[in-house]
């Protein structure tokens, strides 16, 4: 009887799943035919949208036209009103002079030009007229004096006759010109001392009001002589200094582990392989390099040091190239340079350039492993020093490593605190370490001894001293056959807006947690950290091939401050989708995401905004496309690919929908490769996305293999940030 209900439940279980498979099937048939219709769709909607965009360029064309006839008639109108207007001055009779009122004219002419120095400037006509005016009154003015000479009155006169003058002529012309030009001459000193007093007081007063505006108060009353007055805190940009971008190490399963932080890995499977690879641009268009070189780092110090380029500059004749560092990159020269089967983390490092400006430079790792206890794929962006860095998700369940490495390219010594949070919030001091990195050097901590198995954690990494690079990996196993790896991405600042394009959403991800059972697949899941006791409120969109999607997942929800939160995403359409997520507060955003047989997992953390210059190497192991997704408004954005030669292929355009997902598959990428070149591309760089509105355009990389393995790299600038130091104004 026990055994024909044991095949009666088996039974039941095969009908259940042959249901599922056939509801499967038919979700499939719909989704497809679903995909067909919106694919037809959206090749009406371009077909609209290009007829649209045609009819707004002829519109803009026909307003361009007609606003440059409308300039042409209204300069021909001025140059006509022009032309008139002297006609009638050449005909306007000018008045004579006599020669006693020359003295008076020149001086009153002086007068006005002192005037004119401080007002603005008259109508010619009506500089005319005051000029009449003032003649008329010179010549009444010397009638009037001529009239008091001839009986004697006036002011010569009303002095009683004395020694100076019996010895002094009589008044005559000759005298009166000259006692009337004194006054004037006295006059336009005057004047002249009153304009350059006005200034003095002018550059006075606007010392004072600069002061007040910079410091926020005015120092005038309070300072006193010879006083130093702050004018303000303000920023000028500084000279860029050397960079340096470090990598993770070789993945592995650590055998020993020190407290000072000194690892010993076992035995890595055969199959594993990784490849560090490296490009330098140059600084300018004439070809100019900065010195850069190539290391790996390990407990003791630098070792397999190799130069990439010498320091160059540009000759005297390419100086007007030279100068044009803000060239695009897709215009420079670059070098580039790979290496197979590092253990250790490569390091590259490039010296300061020439004019200071910043340098364009970038480094990838990826692993990729068939078997072995850390079977998986893994591609990582070799990153810069940092003195704050926070991790989502390493993996500490039984069977899984989680090695934090920790790499010191400074000559001091760096003291390192790692602390850990989780679903409780932070986990105070026993999931909190410390370790001093010394200069030049590697160290490792193992993560899983900050937290207790199966919690959903995160961890923060400060460093005093010099700063310094962290990279986490994180693998599962389930005995000796590994489930996946990925090198977490680290991130440096918390944010309010964040877009994940191109996340693998897999198939069998059960509607509701009520149907989950052994053989389901893990949904993916939004990881979100909030620093500090504040709450978030978040706003969660979910976009696919048909634009925005209905999912099981709340749209808006709220977070606690100060602990982890992990929230499944279900009703997601299987294959690929964009995610965007804004918080009121700043917040740490994360998307995880796994195969639906459960051999690999990934990580995908926010892509910051396409600009000119941003771009990323190309891994060499498995498949690579691009996913770009635009919010905001739509467009194009351009692109060119390098090969290893250091040569660029033709440009590329790729058009973009508002609100919608473009894809630059691997296919696109070869076939954007210089002509004839024999290794392929392995770096792309964007130019500056043209969208017809307000919005920005964001890239993901998504690398694969047959086997299904994947790993998730968000496309970042390739040039170096402008860097700014506070500086204080002193009057």
């Amino acid at each position: 009887m026990s055994g024909k209900k044991v095949r009666v439940k088996k039974l039941i279980k095969e009908q259940r799943r042959a249901r599922k498979r056939a509801i499967r099937d038919q979700e499939r048939a719909a989704t497809l035919k679903a995909k067909q219709d919106a694919a037809s769709a959206r090749a009406e909607l371009k077909a609209e949208e290009q007829r649209q965009r045609q009819e707004r360029q002829q519109t803009r064309e026909k307003q361009n036209q007609e606003r440059t006839r409308q300039q042409q008639e209204r300069k021909q109108e001025q140059a006509q009103g022009r032309e008139r207007q002297q006609e009638q001055d050449r005909d306007r009779p000018s008045p004579s002079l006599s020669p006693k009122s020359g003295a008076v004219t020149a001086g009153a002419a002086a007068t006005s030009a002192a005037a004119a120095s401080t007002t603005p400037a008259q109508p010619a006509s009506t500089r005319q007229t005051r000029r009449e005016r003032r003649r008329r009154a010179g010549r009444a003015g010397d009638a009037d004096r001529s009239d008091q000479r001839d009986t004697g009155t006036g002011p010569e006169h009303d002095t009683e006759p004395g020694p100076e003058h019996e010895t002094q002529p009589g008044p005559g012309p000759d005298a009166s010109a000259a006692s009337a030009g004194r006054p004037r001459g006295a006059a336009r000193a005057r004047t002249a001392a009153v304009v350059v007093t006005a200034g003095v007081l002018a550059t006075m007063a606007g010392s004072v009001a600069l002061d007040g505006l910079m410091d926020g108060r005015s120092h005038a009353a309070t300072s006193g002589v010879g006083a130093t007055a702050a004018l303000g805190a303000a920023s000028v940009t500084a000279s860029q200094a050397g960079q340096s971008f470090i990598c993770p190490p070789l993945p592995g399963q650590p055998d020993s582990l020190t407290t000072d932080g000194l690892v010993e890995y076992r035995d890595r499977d055969s199959s594993a392989s990784s490849r560090f690879s490296a490009v330098l641009f140059a600084t300018d268009l004439s070809g100019s390099f900065s010195e850069a070189s190539w290391a790996q780092l390990n407990e003791q110090g630098r070792i397999n040091e190799t130069t990439l380029t010498e320091a160059s500059a540009a000759d005297e004749a390419d100086s007007r190239e030279a100068a044009a560092a803000a060239a695009p990159l897709s215009q420079r020269e670059a070098v580039y340079t790979s290496a197979a089967d590092l253990a250790r983390p490569p390091l590259l490092e490039t010296a300061a350039t020439a004019d200071g400006s910043a340098q364009a430079a970038a480094a990838l790792y990826e692993y990729q492993a068939d078997a072995g206890p850390v079977a998986g794929l893994a591609v990582g962006a070799c990153t810069a020093p940092e003195r704050s860095q926070w991790f989502f998700g390493p993996e500490i369940a039984a069977g899984s490593a989680s090695l934090l490495t920790l790499a010191n390219p400074f000559d001091r010594s760096a003291t390192v605190e790692i602390s850990s949070v989780d679903s409780d919030g932070d986990r105070g001091t026993s999931g909190t370490r410390s370790i001093v990195v010394p200069g030049e050097t590697t160290r490792s901590v193992n993560i899983a001894g900050l937290a207790s198995s199966g919690s959903d954690l995160g961890v923060q990494v400060r460093s005093a001293g010099a700063p310094v690079t962290a990279q986490l990996q994180s693998s599962r196993a389930s005995g000796l056959t590994g489930t996946g790896v990925e090198f977490l991405p680290g991130m440096t600042a918390p944010g309010t807006e964040h877009l994940m394009p191109g996340v693998p959403i897999p198939d069998g991800v059960p509607a509701s947690g009520e149907d989950d059972d052994e053989e389901s697949t893990a949904p993916p899941e939004l990881w979100i950290h909030v620093p500090g006791d504040q709450g978030a409120t978040v706003e969660l969109q979910v976009f696919g091939e048909d634009g925005q999607q209905v999912i099981e997942t709340p749209g808006v929800f709220t977070v606690n401050g100060g602990e982890i939160d992990a929230v499944n995403l279900r009703g997601l359409e299987p294959g690929v989708s964009d995610i965007r997520v804004r918080t009121d507060v700043p917040a740490y955003v994360g998307v995880r995401s796994e195969t639906e047989e459960g051999t690999d997992f990934g990580w995908a953390a926010p892509a910051a905004p396409l600009r000119e210059g941003s771009g990323t190497l190309l891994p060499e192991l498995g498949e690579t496309e691009l996913h770009l997704f635009a919010t905001g408004a739509s467009g194009s954005i351009a692109y060119r690919v390098l090969d290893a030669e250091g040569g660029f292929g033709a440009e590329q355009s790729l058009d973009l929908s508002a609100e919608s997902a473009s894809v630059i598959s691997a296919e696109d990428l070869t076939a954007a490769a210089p002509e004839g070149s024999q290794g392929g591309p392995v770096v792309i760089v964007f130019a500056d996305p043209q969208l017809d509105g307000e919005g920005s355009v964001h890239a993901m990389m998504s690398t694969s293999t047959d086997d299904g393995q994947f790993s998730l790299t968000p496309v970042s600038p390739l040039r170096g940030a402008e860097e700014y130091v506070p500086v204080r104004l002193l009057r």
